[in-house]
């Protein structure tokens, strides 16, 4: 999935899909791949509306490298990423529905099948790093049970917020990039998740009070910002979803 072909992305839209380097705009242009910008949007590359619909063309756009050698879902990671195929939509990472094409002497071919008259026996790798993933391609040359080679994220655990009528909400679990390390190193501008693979920026919830905050109680463990019982954390985030705006930890003993 690229950036939303629409006018209300955010910047953790156009980060979740770039993953920079760091979680600013410009950043955000120096990471991304020039063939994956839809012209009819991209002018300067300079503002953040040129990353409309980043990463959606469903053409043959795009050379990239897999391991592609017979290889099975315990070997696929630590595969190299040496045969040159055509690959649809983000060059930068694989998910499932993303297609694949032959190279026919660097132009795009037919359709890229897989090796294997049964697909279910077969695992390629693509990617480095966080977007490194071991997936499988069915006989029309879609991806599918596409599985990250180490999770992305790390948890920030049992996070809630103050209720529109009072008390405080269920506490959940919400990520962050791994990245970033321990809990107590977020900081200002990093982006929380709703889902481990980092694809859903955190929302406001509907049922909060209208504040932007968020609560956590300290722990020792290194899923807390906050270091023991009497540290609690309060995180704001800008009306760009996800993004931190403050975050204060103050002792309440």
């Amino acid at each position: 999935m690229g950036v939303p072909n629409t006018n209300t992305f955010s910047l953790a839209d156009v980060v979740a899909v770039v993953n920079p380097s760091s979680n600013d705009l410009q950043e955000c242009f120096s990471d991304a791949i020039s063939g994956a910008f839809n012209t009819t949007y991209d002018e300067d590359k300079d503002e953040l509306d040129d990353f409309r619909d980043y990463g959606n063309s469903a053409s043959a756009q795009n050379l990239v490298s897999i391991a592609n050698s017979n290889y099975t879902s315990a070997t696929a990671c630590n595969a190299t990423r040496s045969y040159s195929v055509w690959k649809n939509r983000n060059p930068a990472v694989v998910k499932d529905g993303d297609k694949f094409w032959l190279n026919s002497g660097g132009s795009p071919g037919s359709t890229f099948p897989g090796n294997t008259s049964v697909p279910d026996l077969e695992w390629y790798g693509f990617g480095s790093g966080l977007n490194s993933v071991k997936f499988q391609i069915d006989s029309s040359g879609v991806a599918y049970n596409t599985t990250f080679c180490s999770l992305p994220s790390y948890t920030l655990t049992d996070v809630y917020y103050i209720l529109s009528g009072g008390g405080y909400s269920t506490p959940v679990d919400y990520y962050y990039s791994s990245t970033i390390g321990d809990a107590s190193n977020l900081q200002v501008g990093d982006i929380l998740y709703e889902d481990a693979n980092l694809e859903t920026p955190l929302e406001i919830p509907s049922g909060s009070n209208g504040k932007k905050a968020f609560l956590q109680d300290g722990t020792t463990a290194t899923t807390t910002v906050g270091n023991g019982a009497c540290a609690r954390t309060e995180i704001v985030l800008y009306d760009s979803p996800g993004i931190i705006q403050r975050i204060e930890t103050y002792s309440i003993c």
